[in-house]
């Protein structure tokens, strides 16, 4: 006896048409146009940089000194670096777009017309001149002068000024109203001493013809101090300290680091602690050798970069203090600073630290 029930289909038996082979073949090319679209979009490179928080690096481990009595405090000091990469893909661009930590910046406001080869080769000399300023400057808080050159080289002239009728580029500028000129910072303290209008008396060594006396009148600047409307730098300048000096800066280019050279060598070369021993992260291109700290870049993802590193004060240029402020949270305090000097003044607020005694004397900016 058959106990089974008969099978029911729901039209009458048939079994269900099979899906046409061009519905199958439509997926599937669309399947492989999504995916080398895919592919292809990593190889892609979109004209922009993507500025991201990089490594805060403890500077006492980068800085050795040799020759002379050293004193290792006990504080951190950090200096911050950003990690920035060139012509970026539009998946990265997706993800900094909606990174708050992350910063889209177009390469040629960035580089203008300089290829990223001779951009990156400036970042390396500005690296080596950040540790050579940071030298002198702190050397001169202790009393040392390790600065040396031949006076100050004209490398442009402005047409509109009066110099522009005594001086050319090339001339060497070897004195100001009598005083002996041997870095470009003594000529730019000489010129600054004037006021607006004032006439001074230089003189100057042109080729190989000897050194001869030429008078002109400075004018204001845009900032409103008193200029000659020349661009100078130290010629043959070197740095000449009575020991050895080293700073592994590694592969960080760049002068934002210069700030923080400079207070660590003080700190390693004199007794005491100038961070009072707490954790400190500092930025800041020493801009000349009186020790004037000058803006830098990417002070967002540099705050985000100390606070991740428990950094407790966090020294910044009075430029960048807005933004920095905007992105430190709770526990790090931001503290805006104008020269070296201020820097050490405003160390001196932290319990234990003996900073401000390596202060020059002078205006309290950002102390």
């Amino acid at each position: 006896m058959n106990t089974t029930e008969p099978m029911v289909t729901g039209d009458g038996g048939s079994p269900a048409p099979p899906a046409p082979a061009w519905r199958w073949r439509w997926w599937m090319s669309l399947l492989v146009v999504i995916v080398v679209a895919a592919i292809a979009a990593a190889f892609v490179r979109l004209p922009y940089e993507m500025v991201a928080p990089g490594s805060a690096r403890q500077v006492n481990d980068l800085l050795s000194v040799k020759g002379t009595n050293v004193y290792p405090p006990d504080g951190k000091l950090y200096y911050a670096t950003v990690s920035v990469r060139d012509d970026i893909n539009p998946y990265e661009f997706l993800r900094a777009s909606i990174d708050p930590n992350i910063d889209l910046v177009s390469s040629k406001e960035v580089r203008g017309s300089i290829s990223p080869s001779r951009f990156r080769q400036l970042n390396v000399e500005a690296m080596a001149s950040s540790k050579q300023a940071a030298e002198v400057v702190a050397l001169r808080r202790l009393g040392i002068e390790a600065a040396t050159g031949r006076g100050a080289l004209i490398t442009e002239v402005a047409r509109d000024y009066p110099a522009a009728s005594v001086l050319r580029a090339n001339d060497v500028i070897v004195a100001v109203d009598g005083k002996q000129v041997k870095l470009a910072d003594d000529a730019i303290a000489a010129i600054r001493a004037h006021r607006p209008g004032d006439m001074v008396e230089l003189q100057i060594v042109r080729g190989r013809q000897p050194a001869r006396e030429v008078e002109t009148s400075v004018r204001a600047g845009t900032d409103g101090r008193p200029k000659l409307g020349v661009v100078i730098v130290t010629k043959d300048f070197k740095v000449e300290a009575p020991f050895a000096i080293s700073i592994n800066s590694g592969s960080v280019v760049g002068p934002s680091a210069g700030l923080a050279y400079a207070l660590e060598l003080i700190d390693v070369l004199t007794p005491g602690e100038l961070t009072g021993g707490k954790v400190v992260a500092a930025t800041g291109e020493l801009a000349d050798l009186s020790g004037d700290v000058g803006e830098i870049g990417g002070v967002a993802q540099k705050t985000v970069t100390v606070q991740r590193a428990g950094a407790e004060v966090f020294l910044v240029p009075r430029a960048n203090y807005a933004e920095a402020k905007a992105h430190a949270h709770k526990g790090l305090k931001v503290i805006p600073i104008d020269t070296i000097d201020g820097a050490l003044r405003a160390l001196g607020d932290l319990k234990g630290s003996n900073a401000p005694t390596y202060a020059l004397p002078g205006p309290k900016r950002g102390a």
